[in-house]
């Protein structure tokens, strides 16, 4: 095994926030056939995958959805 610099993929800001916006899709889709609590579960999905956005420089509020946006502006309103 050789360390190659060559092998090493920079991630970029625009690299992240496609990559969250691909996880975050994948989730609201499924979360619309989970049955149960759905709204605890798309706001702590929401501020999960916010929190690691704002971490590496992109605005959660380019992926997210207006209504989940809503959400997590509403819940940090209650703590």
């Amino acid at each position: 095994m050789s360390n190659n610099v060559i092998d090493i993929k920079p991630w970029f800001r625009d690299d992240l926030a496609r990559t969250l916006m691909s996880i975050y899709f994948a989730s609201a889709s499924n979360g619309a056939q989970r049955t149960g609590d759905t709204e605890h579960y798309r706001a702590g999905f929401a501020a999960a995958l916010s929190s690691v956005a704002l971490a590496v420089g992109v605005n959660p509020e380019s992926f997210l959805a207006p209504e989940d946006i809503q959400r997590l502006r509403n819940n940090s309103r209650n703590f």
